[in-house]
């Protein structure tokens, strides 16, 4: 990946993009067009003020697990972002302060018990692994119209907003995380499905490519992290009033309330 913003820019258009989360209003998209590397500085300055509020990190979401989003935006690769103590939270009523046009997927998350050093393999994920969390995720664009491209996006912290966890866990060594299906509600309405091997045939094998792609920015994942793994579902809008519910195979099932009135609106 090759950078081609200074450090002023990065620093720039990360204090712009966490403002827009602070306040809860969206900006324009960034005046000049970034990499996937750009994206990624971008990002670092924006979690590093966002912080201060929210708390230290705790894990990861993937992105871009799916290959129709790849071809549409570009890329080869997944993209990560970082996820905060203060925006995870238990299922129900949807802590929605500052959120913008906010949509909601599936996914199935992997809370570490061990640290991976690169090269990881899918194998070395599982056996790391102390359990698999059935979450939803809150995902929204601090971008106007969500007018974004690969880069863009990737500074916009890979569009992490809120990560919902159910109440159940199971154990990787007794499932098939591959065929682990999940059916989506909104509102009483069946309205997306999905299963596993959605997200770039399994989600260990998306642990292990984050592992290796953190690696390659110094970084490592460590014990007790949780990294949700892409979503399994296209994305369900969750407007005013919603209520969605992500019925897992084996794992239960997730809900999330959206209030009828939200502060930022």
């Amino acid at each position: 990946m090759t950078r081609t913003i200074d450090a002023a820019t990065a620093e720039r258009l990360g204090a712009r993009l966490a403002d827009a989360y602070r306040r809860g209003e969206p900006i324009a998209p960034p005046d000049l067009p970034l990499t996937v590397a750009d994206g990624y500085a971008v990002q670092r300055e924006m979690i590093d003020r966002r912080q201060v509020e929210e708390g230290p990190l705790v894990g990861y979401k993937v992105g871009f697990t799916a290959d129709a989003i790849r071809t549409e935006l570009g890329v080869d690769e997944p993209a990560y972002g970082r996820v905060l103590a203060d925006t995870v939270q238990s299922e129900g009523r949807l802590d929605a302060d500052g959120l913008i046009d906010p949509s909601v997927e599936a996914e199935l998350a992997m809370r570490l018990a061990d640290p991976l050093d690169p090269p990881v393999t899918p194998t070395d994920v599982l056996a790391a692994t102390a359990a698999v969390v059935p979450v939803i995720e809150v995902v929204d664009s601090r971008i106007r119209d969500w007018e974004f491209d690969a880069g863009s996006a990737v500074a916009d912290n890979a569009l992490a907003s809120r990560l919902v966890q159910g109440g159940r866990i199971g154990d990787p060594a007794a499932m098939d995380l591959a065929l682990e299906g999940v059916t989506m509600w909104r509102n009483g309405d069946q309205v997306a499905t999905g299963v596993g091997a959605d997200v770039l045939d399994s989600p260990a094998r998306v642990v292990a490519w984050l592992a290796d792609a953190l690696d390659e920015h110094g970084e490592r994942l460590t014990a007790g992290d949780l990294v949700s793994t892409g979503s399994l579902t296209p994305l369900v809008s969750l407007d005013p009033g919603d209520v969605v519910e992500a019925r897992f195979a084996s794992l239960g099932s997730v809900t999330v309330a959206r209030p009828p009135r939200d502060s930022n609106r």
